[in-house]
């Protein structure tokens, strides 16, 4: 996220959102419910439901408000960084599950490729990575300091794990939330390393 962008709008509208759908379905294919990653956390409406179902959570997310965030949450299993994705450290093989909702599209196009091998090298063997993006068919695309991959891509780079799922979902469908699509183009998936 853009660091100079005030985001407390935004973590004012999220903040008591449920954990997306798409989470919900990837933590039934985790193995083990030890440590997660949730990038881009924001107002850590995902983070809250990681915590509650056992989950020792990192949250990165390039914005200052995080940690008054997770200050809120007073809870010794929360670990946060503020930090752009492509400065973040990901540890090999830590993770059991990475999840990624709207973020990574906030990951220039120079280091997006670099990134994504980061998370899947982060993640434990069986590891589970889920993200929602804005694919390269969305209004936004035009962006050029941000990355709106295809579905063609998205699958190339996950093409060394098992894809559960890999959807992509269109103006006139519903998306993650049941709410009928009047705009925008997301791509979503859940993977096994």
């Amino acid at each position: 996220m853009n660091q100079n962008k005030d985001w407390s709008e935004y973590y004012d509208f999220t903040r008591t959102k449920p954990p997306y759908s798409l989470l919900i379905e990837a933590i039934k294919h985790v193995k083990e419910k030890g440590s997660a990653l949730d990038i881009g956390g924001g107002a850590l409406r995902d983070t809250r439901y990681l915590l509650d179902t056992g989950f020792d959570v990192t949250v990165i997310d390039n914005s200052p408000l995080l940690n008054a965030e997770a200050a809120k949450l007073n809870n010794s299993k929360l670990h946060t960084s503020i930090v752009s994705f492509e400065d973040f450290d990901f540890s090999k093989n830590k993770y059991d599950l990475v999840s990624a909702m709207f973020a990574l599209n906030f990951c220039n196009p120079v280091h997006f490729d670099m990134v994504f091998k980061k998370i899947k090298d982060s993640l434990k063997p069986e590891g589970i990575f889920c993200a929602l993006l804005f694919g390269n068919r969305d209004e936004w695309s035009g962006y050029v300091d941000k990355t709106y991959p295809s579905k063609d891509k998205i699958t190339k780079l996950l093409e060394d794990f098992e894809i559960i799922s890999l959807d992509e979902k269109n103006p006139g469908e519903k998306d993650d939330s049941g709410e009928l699509m009047t705009s925008g183009h997301v791509l979503q998936f859940i993977a096994r390393k």
